[in-house]
């Protein structure tokens, strides 16, 4: 098949898809190689940024595994979050650096792969305007409806070219383009149309089309440069109403920003209720597959798994959530952000689950190449008898008193030894503001998985009845704020 139009304008007529296919081949066979060349070499640069990439999340986020682990769900502190949106905007100034060099080779036969590159950085400022003008306004096209958003994508199909073959920049290259096409759409359309599907045949060979579509890659951007080439020839339209088409491109910009605000007012008050909905749906959809959640022996390796799980996981309600990012930003306690603890008292036992916003192997990670082997994660307090006569302080500087038990829990990681980390629980007895250990909690009353520790503690360890209160609060370290007391809590047993 071969898209033909009927239509010539004044300066000469345009040339079918055969011609220009056939004039692509001899271009292509003296130049092919000058743009593969730039395209490898513009490839080891992003390599090296995506290896650069990989290094700063071992660095920063205790392993390349968590790093991905925290990106996809979202949960990354401030100062971590600036260096993935600096490595990103390298990542993309190198992505249209690489195009640009591949355009300048395309459109200067001169050029070498070392001078392309040269060129492709100094026309890398003018080219990333252009292409924030273009995307705006086929934004708004779309916006208005999708036909819009079509026939702008294809009008404009030919910004870039204009900036090498004419020096052309900003919206004078975007107009070009406009007026190249301009009464000849569905004949560009067409030609277009049967490239593309060349490529996309050639890619879906078996085993070979990869390697067959980027030896192809070189031919598209020459085909493109022959096409264009055609259409400013023969057009014969005259640049005007340059006005609509800034709006357009404001409109564009604008579009982005509002819709990002509306979905902040919309889902902003609901967002909390969202996640907490997808993480239990998330975490009942694991009880389904295997049954209940795995979890890990408090005292073993992480990896070692048990299938002992407090019978009322499900049911615990939350009674402290804390947001992510308030604790110290440094070595280990960064690692050791609580984001909720929960409490339930049910059967004559009480059971608590502490839910950190990161992964434990992370804190381990990160233990493991200090010289200090225990990080204390909490300390929470009982008051028993609910009487703040009795008992004694949470600490020295605790202002609050009354407490008779207590839980402190510690993370043990051995230096450079991650996988042998441990989480430790013992229970202590407070008199007159002094501690009396009572021993590490037994293996089957603390548990732990990915992100929780799970601690199962009988009535009678603490010397309760059932039917009173409890009043309970606890102590998170590394906290900015001072590791203060958490707000008491009053529970019915």
């Amino acid at each position: 098949m071969e898209a033909t139009d009927t239509n010539t304008a004044a300066n000469g007529e345009l040339k079918g898809f055969k011609d220009l296919f056939l004039e692509t081949w001899a271009e292509y066979k003296s130049r092919g190689l000058t743009i593969l060349g730039v395209m490898l070499v513009a490839g080891l640069f992003m390599l090296g940024i995506l290896v650069l990439l990989g290094l700063a999340a071992a660095l920063f986020l205790g392993g390349l595994e968590h790093a991905v682990s925290q990106v996809q769900q979202g949960r990354l502190n401030g100062p971590v979050a600036g260096i993935f949106a600096l490595f990103f905007c390298i990542a993309l100034v190198f992505a249209i650096w690489s195009q640009s060099a591949t355009i300048a080779a395309a459109v200067d036969e001169s050029l070498g792969v070392v001078g392309a590159l040269k060129v492709g950085w100094r026309r890398l400022w003018a080219m990333g305007w252009i292409l924030l003008l273009v995307s705006s306004i086929v934004i708004t096209g779309f916006f208005l409806f999708i036909v819009p958003g079509i026939f702008l994508s294809i009008t404009l199909m030919f910004a870039l070219y204009p900036l090498y073959e004419e020096g052309l920049q900003g919206m004078d290259a975007v107009l070009a383009s406009h007026y190249c096409v301009k009464g000849r759409w569905w004949n560009t359309f067409g030609k277009l149309l049967l490239i593309w599907l060349i490529a996309i045949v050639l890619d879906l060979i078996p085993f070979i089309g990869q390697v067959l579509y980027v030896l192809f890659t070189p031919f598209l951007f020459l085909f493109m440069v022959a096409l264009y080439r055609n259409l400013r020839e023969t057009a014969d339209a005259q640049p005007s109403g340059v006005g609509r088409w800034w709006v357009m491109a404001g409109i564009g910009m604008i579009l982005p920003i509002f819709g990002l605000v509306g979905a902040m007012v919309t889902l902003g008050p609901q967002l909390p209720l969202i996640l907490h909905q997808i993480e239990q749906q998330y975490r009942a959809a694991g009880r389904i597959e295997s049954g209940r959640p795995p979890v890990a022996h408090p005292l073993s390796p992480p990896g070692t798994m048990t299938s002992k799980v407090p019978a009322v996981e499900r049911e615990l309600r939350e009674v402290w959530h804390d947001p992510v990012g308030d604790t110290v930003d440094f070595g280990v306690g960064h690692w050791l952000d609580i984001a909720t603890v929960s409490v339930r008292a049910v059967d004559n036992t009480l059971h608590l689950d502490i839910q950190t916003h990161f992964p434990l192997a992370a804190a381990f990670n990160a233990a493991s190449t200090t010289s200090q082997p225990l990080y204390r994660l909490a300390v929470v307090y009982f008051d028993t008898d609910v009487d703040r006569r009795t008992g004694g302080r949470a600490g020295k500087k605790a202002v609050r008193s009354g407490y008779d038990y207590g839980l402190d829990i510690t993370l043990e990681a051995p230096r450079n030894a991650p996988k042998k980390g441990q989480v430790h629980v013992a229970l202590f007895r407070v008199d007159d503001g002094v501690r009396k250990y009572l021993g590490p909690l037994p293996e089957d009353q603390v548990h732990t998985d990915a992100k929780h520790i799970w601690i199962v503690l009988p009535y009678g360890r603490l010397g309760l009845q059932a039917g009173r209160k409890l009043r309970l609060s606890f102590v998170e370290f590394y906290q900015e704020q001072g590791s203060g007391l958490s707000k008491d809590k009053l529970i019915d047993l």
